[in-house]
C-alpha cells in the first residue's frame, strides 16, 4: 500500500472516530449518572460532593444519584468505577489520599489511576497544614525545627496510617529539615484533634477546617500551610516553602473522575456542568466555609495536576521507605 493511501487511511479513521465520540454526547444524559464516592457519609468531601452533584442535576437534566461505596480505604467502591462501562453514567468523586496514595501504599491494587481512569474536573484545594500541640515551645516552623534539633526522637506525631497524607507530609518535612520524630499511626482522623490538644500527640498534619475551634482557642498551633503558596482561605498562615525553599508538596484536591475510555464529549459535557456549578455563589460560600480553595479548570489542567501529583508522592514514598503492603 501506498504511503499516501495509509495517509489518507488514517484520516478517515480519525474523522470516523471523532464522529463517534460526538454522537455519544448528543443528547446526553438520557438517564440518572451514578456518583460512586468510595468513603462512607458524613464528612466534608461528602457533603460539598452532594451539593455539586444536586446542582449539576439541574445543569444537565438528569440526576446525579450519590452513592457511598466504602472498604479497604477507598480501594472497593474505586475498583467499581474502574471497571464500570464508560458511557458517562458512572462517575467518580475522589481524593488525593484516597485515589493516588494507595497506588503506591498497597500491593493488590487492582487497577492503575492514571490508566484506568480520565480526569474530569479537579473542584477544590483541601488544605492541610502542619500543627502542634499548644504544649509545643514553638510559634511557627523554624522554631518547631530548632526544638526537634534540641530533642531528636522524643517527639511524636500522628497520621491515620501508613502511606496516608499525614504520614507523608510529615516524613518530607522529616527529610527536608533533618529531624526525628516518632510516628503514630491511628485508624481514622476523627480522635487526632483532642489527642494533639490534650499533649498525648505532639505534631500532625490535617485540614484546618478540622482544628479551627482548637486552633483560635489556643488549643493547638498551626504553623505552615504544606503548599508551594499561602492558601487565600488562611492568608496569615505561611507556606511550608517560606521555610524549606525545596520543599515539594502535592495537591491534596478533591475531583470528579470517570472510567477510562469516556468519550471526550461526554467529559467535556461533565466538566462544563461542574465548572458552573463552582461559580455559583452558595456553592463557593459551602467550599470556602471549609476553608478550601476551588479550582476549576480543564480536564487537562486536571490530568497535568495528577501527573505531577503522582511523581511528588513517588519520590516522598521512596524517601521515606514505604513498602507496598
Amino acid at each position: 500500500m501506498k504511503p499516501i493511501d495509509l495517509v489518507r487511511r488514517a484520516a478517515t479513521l480519525l474523522t470516523l472516530l471523532a464522529a463517534v465520540g460526538a454522537s455519544h454526547a448528543q443528547g446526553y444524559p438520557t438517564k440518572p449518572i451514578h456518583v460512586v464516592f468510595p468513603y462512607p457519609p458524613g464528612s466534608p468531601p461528602d457533603a460539598i460532593g452532594r451539593l455539586i452533584a444536586d446542582k449539576a442535576s439541574k445543569i444537565l437534566g438528569q440526576p446525579l444519584v450519590f452513592e457511598n461505596r466504602p472498604g479497604a480505604n477507598g480501594i472497593l467502591g474505586t475498583g467499581q468505577v474502574a471497571r464500570a462501562t464508560p458511557d458517562g453514567y458512572t462517575i467518580h468523586l475522589n481524593t488525593t489520599s484516597g485515589f493516588l496514595l494507595n497506588s503506591f501504599v498497597r500491593k493488590d491494587l487492582a487497577y492503575d489511576p492514571v490508566k484506568n481512569f480520565t480526569p474530569i474536573i479537579a473542584l477544590a484545594d483541601i488544605p492541610v497544614a502542619l500543627m502542634t500541640s499548644a504544649r509545643v515551645p514553638a510559634s511557627n516552623t523554624r522554631e518547631f525545627v530548632q526544638y526537634l534539633k534540641q530533642n531528636p526522637g522524643k517527639l511524636n506525631y500522628a497520621s491515620v496510617g501508613n502511606g496516608s497524607f499525614n504520614h507523608l507530609f510529615m516524613e518530607q518535612l522529616k527529610a527536608a529539615a533533618g529531624v526525628d520524630l516518632v510516628h503514630v499511626p491511628y485508624q481514622g482522623a476523627g480522635t487526632i484533634p483532642a489527642e494533639l490538644m490534650s499533649g498525648r500527640i505532639d505534631a500532625t498534619v490535617l485540614s484546618v477546617a478540622s482544628v479551627m475551634g482548637q486552633w483560635k482557642a489556643g488549643q493547638v498551633k498551626v504553623l505552615a500551610m504544606m503548599s508551594s503558596k499561602r492558601s487565600p482561605a488562611l492568608p496569615e498562615v505561611p507556606a511550608i516553602t517560606e521555610t524549606f525553599s525545596d520543599f515539594r508538596p502535592f495537591t491534596n484536591w478533591i475531583g470528579f473522575l470517570a472510567p477510562a475510555g469516556t468519550p471526550a464529549p461526554i467529559v467535556a459535557r461533565l466538566n462544563e456542568a461542574f465548572r458552573a456549578v463552582l461559580q455559583q455563589p452558595d456553592v463557593l460560600a459551602r467550599i470556602e466555609q471549609q476553608q478550601w480553595t476551588p479550582i476549576g479548570g480543564t480536564p487537562e489542567d486536571f490530568k497535568a495536576s495528577i501527573a505531577a501529583d503522582m511523581k511528588v508522592i513517588g519520590d516522598a514514598v521512596g524517601s521515606a521507605g514505604i513498602k507496598p503492603e
